[in-house]
């Protein structure tokens, strides 16, 4: 493309009125690649195709069957996944060992609750499948540009009670969609739960959520440590992974935080660091409530303001990845998972947040 010439862009621009002026330098900064997102990646010919198969309405229909053919069938189709599954559901509606496979199956879809339960997924499924698909669809190509000889997972659907957020099995990713109901589902209400919990109990919550599972599903070998600072950067891998899949997916859905706290969160970066390398040694603690204080669910950190959101580690560590990737732009994120020190990443990485 030849080079506009400066001085007849001064000349058009001085002739211009505010909107047509507007108008121009967004086209200017089209031709000149404007788009400062740095986990944007050219993907326009990658395919990655993939299908939801709707496993929790295949067991209802096979399990309220008068025959076994269908049942059968239906263990033929998901073998080890149903037997699993089926344990984890006689253990939560706590039907005897004498049940058959089938007779659990059954007893489990005709309760009243998971009925209303079965409506109430069916009803948000409906709503918001094809949004899902197409975020999912676009991750999954990212997925290929960084890992094209990998294969694309298996998806299911399934309801567990409001148990289970996501189910990895062998190549396969499964979505509790009962445990995304809306943050204001009455069906919620009516349970004990704690509001923060609640708050990401939303549909759009999928995509970032099903990427999460990928993650952990693809890479389950940790760090060869076992102190805070390697479970922060083995969750912050895990969430790197996840922006790279959805780059324009907000951070407050990728995150589970609220946009007020993720302002914190940026503000206070400072802070959290200074406070993690301050205290007693911390980052190099190998004391499990003092992990989990940086790292579970929750209303806050406890260590820091209210306004500050839970898993303050994960975030730090998620931000330490990041410095690293920057500043090592020959590592590629397969190769990020497979170094097994958090030592070496911490040294690479030049982390010094102000």
């Amino acid at each position: 493309m030849q080079s506009l010439n400066f001085a007849y862009i001064c000349k058009k621009i001085i002739k211009m009125n505010v909107k047509h002026f507007c108008i121009f330098i967004l086209f200017l900064c089209f031709l000149s690649g404007c788009d400062k997102n740095p986990y944007h990646k050219n993907i326009s010919g990658i395919d990655a195709d993939f299908q939801t198969i709707p496993f929790h309405t295949e067991i209802k229909k096979a399990a309220l069957n008068s025959s076994d053919d269908e049942f059968n069938k239906l263990q033929k189709k998901y073998g080890d996944f149903l037997n699993t599954y089926i344990s984890d559901i006689r253990q939560i509606m706590r039907i005897p060992d004498s049940c058959s496979n089938k007779e659990v199956l059954k007893t489990f879809v005709s309760d009243t609750w998971i009925n209303e339960l079965y409506q109430l997924s069916d009803s948000v499924l409906t709503e918001n499948q094809d949004v899902w698909n197409k975020k999912i669809s676009q991750a999954l190509k990212y997925y290929k540009y960084y890992f094209p000889d990998k294969e694309i997972p298996d998806f299911y659907t399934f309801i567990s009670g409001v148990n289970y957020s996501m189910a990895i099995d062998s190549n396969i990713i499964a979505i509790g969609i009962d445990k995304y109901l809306g943050a204001n589902c009455d069906f919620y209400n009516s349970m004990i739960m704690e509001s923060y919990i609640k708050k990401n109990m939303i549909p759009e919550k999928v995509p970032a959520d099903v990427m999460r599972a990928m993650a952990e599903s693809e890479f389950p070998e940790k760090f060869d440590e076992d102190y805070l600072l390697a479970i922060m950067l083995q969750h912050g891998r895990y969430q790197y992974f996840v922006k790279c899949m959805l780059p324009d997916e907000p951070d407050s859905l990728l995150w589970g935080f609220s946009a007020k706290q993720m302002v914190f969160c940026e503000k206070s970066e400072g802070e959290f660091w200074k406070y993690l390398i301050s205290t007693d040694n911390i980052l190099f603690t190998t004391d499990y409530m003092t992990q989990k204080r940086f790292i579970d669910d929750g209303p806050f950190t406890i260590v820091f303001s209210k306004d500050s959101p839970a898993r303050v580690g994960q975030w730090i560590g998620f931000k330490i990845i990041e410095s690293f990737m920057q500043n090592n732009p020959d590592v590629s994120l397969e190769e990020l998972f497979s170094i097994q020190s958090s030592k070496e990443i911490m040294s690479k990485a030049k982390y010094n947040p102000k």
